[in-house]
C-alpha cells in the first residue's frame, strides 16, 4: 500500500477538521513586542552607562592637587598640576627623580583621598540600609 493510495481514505477526516486558531501575531503584536524590547534595550544599556558617567564626572569634579590617584593603566601618581579645561593632568610618579607623566583627565579613575573614602562609606552603609 503507498502513501498515495491512503491519501483517498483520510480526505474526508480531514476535510472535518477544525479550522487553526489565529495565531495573535497580527502587526498591533509585532509593533508591540518591538516597543517592549527598546524599553528593555534602555533599562538594561542606556541607564546603567548614565549612571557611570555621573560617577566618572563627580570623581573628575573632586580631583585637586597633591591628591593621590590611579590611572586606568594602573599608573599611581600624586596630582602635580591640573587643568580640567584643557583635560589634562600631570603626574608625579617618582619623588625622588622628580618624574612627571601628562595623562588626560579620562584616563583618571581612581583617587586615593580622605574625603572620596569617607563618600565611599557612607554610600556603602546607604546601600546596607536600603537592602535591610
Amino acid at each position: 500500500m503507498t502513501v498515495l493510495s491512503t491519501l483517498p481514505t483520510l480526505a474526508p477526516l480531514l476535510a472535518d477538521a477544525p479550522a487553526p486558531a489565529p495565531s495573535g501575531s497580527g502587526p498591533f503584536a509585532v509593533v508591540m513586542m518591538t516597543f517592549v524590547m527598546l524599553i528593555v534595550m534602555w533599562f538594561l544599556i542606556v541607564l546603567p552607562k548614565k549612571s557611570q558617567d555621573k560617577q566618572a564626572q563627580k570623581l573628575i569634579d573632586s580631583i585637586k592637587i597633591n591628591d593621590k590617584v590611579m590611572t586606568t593603566a594602573g599608573i599611581i601618581g600624586t596630582v602635580a598640576s591640573l587643568d580640567k579645561d584643557g583635560g589634562e593632568i600631570v603626574l608625579r610618579v617618582d619623588d625622588s627623580t622628580g618624574t612627571k607623566i601628562r595623562f588626560a583627565l579620562g584616563a583618571v579613575c581612581f583617587v586615593f583621598n580622605k574625603e572620596a573614602a569617607k563618600e565611599a562609606k557612607e554610600a556603602a552603609k546607604d546601600k546596607q540600609a536600603k537592602k535591610k
